[in-house]
C-alpha cells in the first residue's frame, strides 16, 4: 500500500471475500505517512480442490475507499508420489566373497511431503543404505538409495528392495538380480615318470625334457636321481612334453638316451 497524498493515511480494515485466503502481516489501525509504503501478505491455503475467485478490500479514510485487489488461484488436491529412477538393478556376475554396489534415485514427484516408514530387502545377500525409515522428502526432493550385492554361493540370486511410505503409490519396489560366480582356481599338473632300472651298476639317472619331439632336451634334475622314478611338476596346461632318461655310473659317464616318451597336459 502506498500513500501518494500529502497527509497521513489511516487504514482501518482489510478483509477477504475468498475462502481459504487470509490477510497477514498487518496490525490495524495502520497509519501510513505521506509518500510512505506498507506491505501485508495475502496467503492462499485451499481446503478443497477447485478455482479461487474473490478480492481483498482495504478500508481507509480516503474518500475513494475501499481499495480492492482481485484474487485468482486453483486449489489442488494434495498428492504424495514417490518415484524411482530405475525399476530394477542388475549386478551381473560378482565373484564369491566380493561385493558390487549400484544406486537408484528416489524422488518426491507430488506436491506434499513423503515420509518413508520402512525399507526392507528380501535377500540377505543384498544390503541397502542412504534411505531409511523416518526420511522426509519435500516436493521435488530426491534421495539416493545404494544397494550392495555380496554373494557367498554360486548361482543366480534374485532379490527385492521395498520402500514403504505415505505416498499414494506405496510401496515402491526395486527388483534386484545378480549372479554369484565361483572364482577360478589354479589347477596344478605334474607328470610322473618311471622306468626299468639299469641291469648294470649305476650311481643314478638324469631326466631330460623337450617340447619338441626328438629334442633338443633340457636336463630337469639338479643332481642325479637315485630312484627309478621322477615327477615333473613344472608343466603347463595345454602343452605336450617329450622325455628321455640316461643312466650315470660312478665315474659320471652317461648312457645313451632311453626311448622317448611323451605326456600331454590337459587344458582346464
Amino acid at each position: 500500500m502506498t500513500n501518494n497524498g500529502g497527509s497521513d493515511l489511516t487504514v482501518t480494515q482489510a478483509s477477504v471475500t475468498a475462502a481459504g485466503v487470509a490477510v497477514k502481516g498487518i496490525s490495524l489501525p495502520l497509519v501510513i505517512g505521506a509518500g510512505k509504503q506498507s506491505t501485508f501478505d495475502v496467503v492462499f491455503s485451499p481446503k478443497t480442490a477447485g478455482a479461487l475467485s474473490g478480492n481483498v478490500s482495504v478500508i481507509s479514510d480516503l474518500s475513494s475507499s475501499p481499495s480492492t485487489v482481485s484474487l485468482s488461484g486453483t486449489g489442488m488436491a494434495a498428492t504424495a508420489l514417490l518415484t524411482s529412477s530405475a525399476p530394477n538393478l542388475n549386478f551381473g556376475n560378482v565373484a564369491l566373497g566380493k561385493s558390487s554396489a549400484l544406486s537408484v534415485i528416489l524422488t518426491n514427484a507430488g506436491n506434499s511431503n513423503v515420509t518413508v516408514s520402512k525399507v526392507s530387502v528380501s535377500n540377505a545377500r543384498y544390503s541397502v543404505s542412504g534411505v531409511s525409515a523416518g526420511l522426509i522428502l519435500s516436493p521435488g526432493q530426491s534421495a539416493t538409495l545404494d544397494a550392495t550385492f555380496s554373494p557367498v554361493a554360486s548361482g543366480s540370486l534374485p532379490g527385492t528392495v521395498t520402500v514403504t511410505s505415505n505416498a499414494t503409490n506405496s510401496p515402491v519396489t526395486i527388483s534386484l538380480s545378480g549372479y554369484g560366480a565361483a572364482t577360478s582356481q589354479t589347477v596344478s599338473h605334474s607328470v610322473s615318470l618311471t622306468w626299468s632300472p639299469s641291469p648294470s651298476a649305476v650311481a643314478g639317472y638324469d631326466v631330460y625334457r623337450s617340447e619338441v619331439s626328438g629334442g633338443p632336451y633340457t636336463k630337469l634334475d639338479s643332481s642325479i636321481v637315485a630312484a627309478d622314478s621322477y615327477t615333473d611338476s613344472t608343466v603347463q596346461a595345454g602343452l605336450t612334453y617329450y622325455y628321455v632318461v640316461t643312466s650315470v655310473n660312478s665315474a659320471g659317464v652317461q648312457s645313451a638316451d632311453s626311448a622317448q616318451t611323451s605326456a600331454t597336459i590337459p587344458t582346464p
